[in-house]
């Protein structure tokens, strides 16, 4: 894979994680599916018993989802492609006295022999880095035991739109090709590096999962926490993950969603 492929680059990663993690805050006290949405402690989609649950993150940044399922007893191994991420993700284990195994990894370089049989594998916005995305969601089927369970968030394709202002009081989401929604592109600061993401229609990521042999239980399109009516220490347990940044887009993410989150077994 070429540096600044589809699948991403892994110098992109390493040069950004300390600012992301800087500016970002991502909770290990519950688990999340994007910024300033309701954790899994009021979605309640995770599996009911954590405790001895094999389970592998993908494309995981410092892992804090696994370092909250760590908290509930489950068996970690955590994957991202920077080892800048892992290293972060490591010293918040250690700092929680909580056992992880870490693992540097790019998603398109998975390999089910390798990795072995999981009960649950889950990953949060990573899938859309992915060269081969369809490939993933096959070789994380391939992966999952009998009665596993996989939950993939990806970037939500009507987000992936450009916003309008309709009028004085109003904007809206223009989107000019829902079947092939525009491409992101992210760029370091010296603009050396740089990543791309591709979204795809719902029916499209439904479809492979169902194609892998695996079944779909439910599609999630959470609204975000209402910021009004809570205390800020309120909203710091209710939202797992959270910044600035994405402060200033509560108004669009409580119209369009951010993010959709897939959720299937295998039987």
């Amino acid at each position: 894979m070429e540096k600044n492929d589809l699948g991403g680059s892994r110098q992109y990663w390493e040069e950004t994680s300390k600012e992301y993690q800087s500016i970002t805050r991502i909770s290990i006290n519950d688990f999340h599916y994007g910024p300033l949405l309701p954790g899994d402690s009021e979605v309640k989609a995770l599996p009911k018993n954590l405790s001895g649950l094999k389970c592998l993150e993908l494309g995981a940044g410092a892992g804090q989802n696994s370092l909250y399922l760590a908290s509930q007893g489950a068996d970690c191994l955590v994957t991202d492609i920077s080892q800048e991420q892992l290293n972060h993700g490591e010293a918040i284990a250690k700092e929680n006295q909580l056992e992880l195994e870490f693992k540097q990894l790019d998603l398109d370089g998975i390999d089910p022999n390798e990795l072995g049989k999981w009960d649950f594998i889950h990953s949060t916005w990573a899938l859309p880095f992915a060269k081969d995305q369809k490939q993933v969601i096959e070789k994380c089927a391939e992966m999952l035991s009998a009665g596993g369970r996989l939950h993939i968030t990806t970037g939500h394709p009507i987000f992936a739109g450009e916003w309008i202002q309709l009028d004085d009081f109003e904007e809206g989401m223009f989107v000019s090709n829902y079947f092939e929604p525009p491409r992101e592109v992210r760029f370091t600061e010296d603009e050396e590096n740089f990543i791309r993401t591709r979204q795809f229609p719902i029916s499209t990521y439904i479809n492979w999962i169902i194609e892998s042999g695996l079944r779909l239980e439910r599609v999630l399109e959470l609204r975000p926490i209402q910021l009004e009516g809570h205390s800020e220490e309120e909203l710091l347990k209710l939202m797992p993950y959270d910044s600035g940044v994405w402060r200033d887009m509560y108004s669009q993410i409580q119209k369009v969603p951010f993010v959709v989150t897939y959720i299937a077994t295998k039987s």
